[in-house]
């Protein structure tokens, strides 16, 4: 018997059990061995399958980042990269994080898609190691929707949003996140979602709270870096003092009227906070009480997002124990050191 007629066999004894015994009687003595020694194997087979579990994904076999990737002609060269959604199914079907996965990708010398404009401005392992990062963001107004924005297109593993406040109509001038949809909706929530339909690939904590003293280490634990875009001196003051207790840096990012400001304070500095405020931690209003026009924080929030990817990516700070003061009114900049 030929394999067309083993085939043929096979889906006839599935069909009808009992022909088939009439149908063996019929056969010459070898084909009816060979045919009975067939029957055996078949059974032994799936007797060994292991169950199957009706819940259990199983990854696509012999599927790798490699299979999925493509090389483009970038930069004069060539490079594999990876799009969003091969780079998702992979991770659904390895059971791995699309935080991970990416991860995987970079030190496989494949570049996420979306990350391909950072090079060479980064190199690949910068950018593994921003995407290895953890970030807090404490306030997702007018300062933190731009840093949440910048940092989640740049590709920061973790964001953790902290912010006690909603949307109001007079937030529309200078905040990102908001618009008519976000109005009377947590800050925090609102900044999570945009997140998440900017960059997929990595993980965002949402905290629809005020940081305060009973909650602010907890905040901080675990984290790379600390980014203050609050709107309050005493809330400033101690997510600064908090960063420096658990040894985490620190940017101080502000803006208010035509003016702004960023510094930064790593663990080992002897310098904190009351070097920019001096002693006083009392302030008249904040500063969204005292009106700011939107250029103002988008300028410095992207000032703190260049700073944030320096401090990530392993490269030197550029205002350490110094403090960038920014005039929209006249357009001048100044970096002043601090004492």
């Amino acid at each position: 018997m030929n394999l067309r007629g083993c085939w043929v066999y096979t889906k006839f004894i599935a069909i009808n059990s009992l022909t088939h015994k009439t149908f063996i009687r019929i056969l010459p003595p070898h084909t009816r061995k060979f045919l009975s020694d067939l029957e055996e194997h078949m059974e032994k087979t799936v007797q060994e399958k292991p169950a199957s579990d009706p819940d259990r994904q199983e990854p696509v076999d012999g599927v790798c980042l490699e299979d999925l990737a493509y090389t483009i002609d970038h930069l004069g060269g060539s490079q594999l990269v990876i799009e969003d959604g091969a780079l998702l199914e992979w991770a659904h079907s390895n059971r791995v994080s699309p935080r991970n996965a990416q991860i995987e990708a970079i030190q496989s010398r494949i570049i996420p898609l979306r990350y391909a404009k950072n090079f060479h401005s980064l190199t690949l392992a910068e950018q593994r190691r921003i995407c290895e990062s953890r970030v807090l963001v404490c306030g997702c107004g007018g300062l933190g929707g731009v840093l949440i924005n910048l940092l989640a297109r740049a590709g920061v593993g973790t964001l953790r949003l902290v912010d006690g406040g909603v949307f109001v109509p007079s937030n529309f001038n200078r905040q990102w996140l908001c618009d008519t949809q976000a109005l009377s909706r947590p800050k925090a929530e609102v900044a999570g979602e945009r997140v998440r339909l900017i960059n997929p690939l990595i993980e965002v904590e949402v905290f629809p709270t005020l940081m305060a003293e009973n909650n602010a280490e907890s905040f901080v634990k675990g984290m790379d870096l600390v980014i203050d875009a609050l709107d309050d001196l005493a809330g400033r003051f101690l997510l600064a003092e908090t960063a420096k207790h658990m040894r985490v840096p620190f940017i101080y990012s502000a803006a208010s009227g035509w003016w702004g400001q960023v510094s930064t304070f790593l663990p080992e500095s002897f310098l904190d906070m009351h070097s920019v405020y001096g002693r006083g931690e009392e302030q008249d209003q904040p500063d969204d009480v005292m009106g700011v026009i939107g250029p103002a924080p988008t300028v410095i929030g992207g000032l703190a997002a260049f700073e944030a990817i320096r401090l990530l990516s392993g490269r030197n700070s550029a205002y350490a124990d110094q403090l960038l003061y920014l005039d929209g009114e006249s357009g001048r900049m100044d970096v002043i050191p601090l004492e």
